[in-house]
């Protein structure tokens, strides 16, 4: 793997990171206001888990690969508008393809033909009811206050995989901007050993303009 998309990371990043490598640690919501690199650390912590599978299991090039995970938002479009355009943007073009859904398979990121990460959204309750079959190894949802607890517990439900008879470190990895949901009472007013809440603020982010916190202060300081 590109070295160079490991180190360009903030500490807050790292942070999650961290928290998403322990093996006691199943849960982590990285979240917090605009600007705090959110997506960016969903997308490159994705790749780098599936390309650890890949070695780790000697995993190769297939016509028919591992469906490992699931890459989502609330609204289908809005994934594929927003967080697949920053997938884009992290990971280089020749180390995955896009592939259209067909009858047989979701969409999905195919990474290196050997491995694929499903994505789409969780608006039409046919693709909702499609995780009561699926076995992932992991599920990531960006901007995850847009969802309810009972669409994520079915996601939850399809942590199942295994590879050649063997668990894995199955993981959740949550995104989300502030707000009053079932994420707050989850990951801040309850605390369970196996969860992480990371915050992420636009001052953790050095790529910003100097100015973007009196930004945000003045786009939502009448809330």
């Amino acid at each position: 793997m590109n070295n160079q998309l490991i180190t360009e990371r903030t500490d807050r990043q790292k942070e999650a990171w961290q928290a998403l490598e322990r093996p006691d640690i199943r849960r982590v919501l990285y979240g917090g206001a605009k600007g705090g690199g959110k997506s960016y650390l969903l997308c490159l912590w994705i790749f780098d888990y599936c390309w650890n599978i890949c070695i780790k299991y000697g995993i190769k090039p297939s016509k028919n690969p591992i469906h490992i995970g699931w890459i989502g938002r609330k609204q289908a479009t809005d994934f594929t508008a927003t967080t697949l355009q920053t997938w884009r943007q992290v990971i280089p073009e020749c180390y995955y393809e896009i592939k259209a859904g067909t009858e047989k398979d979701s969409k999905h990121i195919l990474i290196m033909g050997r491995i694929a990460i499903d994505f789409g959204g969780l608006d039409r309750q046919e693709n909702i009811n499609k995780f009561n079959s699926a076995e992932y190894a992991f599920f990531a949802i960006d901007q995850a206050e847009e969802t309810t607890r009972d669409e994520v517990s079915i996601l939850r439900g399809s942590l199942r995989l295994k590879i050649d008879g063997h668990e894995l470190e199955y993981k959740e990895l949550y995104t989300a901007n502030p707000a009053q949901c079932w994420l707050k009472e989850e990951f801040i007013n309850t605390k369970r050993a196996d969860n992480v809440f990371v915050p992420a603020l636009p001052s953790d982010n050095p790529h910003l303009p100097a100015n973007y916190t009196q930004t945000l202060i003045d786009a939502f300081g009448y809330r």
